[in-house]
């Protein structure tokens, strides 16, 4: 392997190893309080146009979730008074799920929470190393996020 594909490689290996050191993190923080980190994913989602209305089966495509995890994840949520269900004026079948009032309360509510820890991770970084990192990952995920369907497909032969 030439000295590219090789830092691409551990580029990836790092992302998968944060990943997993990121998620036992979480695990852990969410365990103190009232919603999971799935169900904080799916609405801090909303936060990002909180007048946006979302089908489950968009959310499921968005979230990267299945059927049946996305779907538990809003019933929570519902319960919670979290997100409001309105059905689709053209489709009776379909609701639709905004964010309420309380929901973007609680996301803000619960970034306060997490922020002592976010900033025991981060505060060491000095402004302009978290500015140029952020701006690679935004990178990434823009990247990842237009491509999600182009994955190149291991040859087995």
């Amino acid at each position: 392997m030439n000295k590219r594909i090789q830092q691409e490689y551990r580029v990836i290996v790092l992302l998968g190893i944060i990943e997993q050191l990121k998620g036992t993190r979480e695990e852990k923080l969410f365990s103190h309080l009232e919603i999971s980190s799935s169900q904080f994913a799916v609405l801090n989602h909303f936060t990002h146009d909180p007048k946006r209305a979302w089908t489950v089966t968009q959310l499921r495509k968005v979230m990267e979730m299945n059927q049946p995890g996305i779907t538990k994840v809003v019933q929570r949520l519902v319960e919670h008074k979290l997100l409001a269900t309105t059905t689709d004026k053209k489709d009776a079948r379909r609701k639709q799920l905004k964010i309420t009032s309380k929901g973007l309360k609680y996301c803000e509510h619960t970034a306060r929470l997490l922020m002592p820890d976010i900033h025991q991770v981060m505060g060491h970084w000095q402004d302009d190393e978290l500015a140029d990192f952020s701006k690679h990952l935004e990178k990434l995920k823009c990247w990842l996020d237009e491509n999600r369907d182009t994955v190149i497909l291991p040859n087995k032969g």
